[in-house]
């Protein structure tokens, strides 16, 4: 059997890519290596039994750490997850901004449940996809909300007034960091801001 190099690591990456576990096997049986990738690469594609099989074989290394997390954050492979956090591996703050980018509740939920915290865009990320329960999760949790998200939302052509109702109810039962931002969906000509701002003097 032929195990040049490139031959052989690109055999085992792309066995973990695609979820093959009974070729993984047999390539490892046989003496083939893959790249520190073949972690990330099983991640990315939610393949969990390859995932668990690489680890037990030795497959650790700091960049498929770090991607692994992020990819399975940003496709909401819970699962891929919840094993990566029992093995061992760690992700950085953007982990939760990939799932809030994505829509992916289940996983900021869990994330947050293990410690793990968000950057002051968080918010914004999750509104310009139009995923406002996860936009008033986060306020509730105690986020910032950015002073331009109704401008930014905006510009991608998502549902501002959603969010700007969103923001209201939240503004209502007392989350402060909302003002800004209906203050500026009032400057940016919306009705509805503007209704709340004449009657609630904020």
């Amino acid at each position: 059997m032929n195990q040049g190099y490139r031959g052989t690591e690109l055999a085992i990456d792309s066995a973990a890519e695609n979820g093959h576990l009974k070729i993984l096997k047999y390539l490892h049986k046989n003496g083939y290596k893959g790249a520190e990738d073949a972690v990330n690469n099983a991640a990315m594609n939610g393949h969990l039994k390859v995932l668990k099989y690489l680890h037990k074989n030795g497959y650790i290394g700091y960049k498929s750490i770090k991607d692994a997390f992020e990819n399975a954050a940003k496709n909401g492979n819970l699962e891929i997850i919840k094993n990566l956090h029992e093995l061992g591996y760690k992700g950085n703050e953007w982990i939760i901004n990939d799932a809030a980018i994505n829509g992916h509740f289940e996983v900021i939920k869990y994330l947050h449940s293990l410690g793990y915290k968000g950057t002051k865009n968080t918010v914004d990320f999750a509104a310009m996809n139009d995923h406002l329960e996860i936009v008033k999760y986060l306020i509730e949790l105690g986020y910032e909300c950015n002073d331009w998200i109704i401008n930014d939302v905006k510009r991608k052509g998502k549902n501002v007034e959603q969010l700007l109702k969103v923001l209201i109810d939240l503004h209502s039962i007392g989350y402060k960091s909302t003002e800004k931002a209906i203050y500026h969906a009032k400057l940016a000509g919306y009705r509805e801001a503007f209704e709340y701002f004449m009657f609630n003097r904020i």
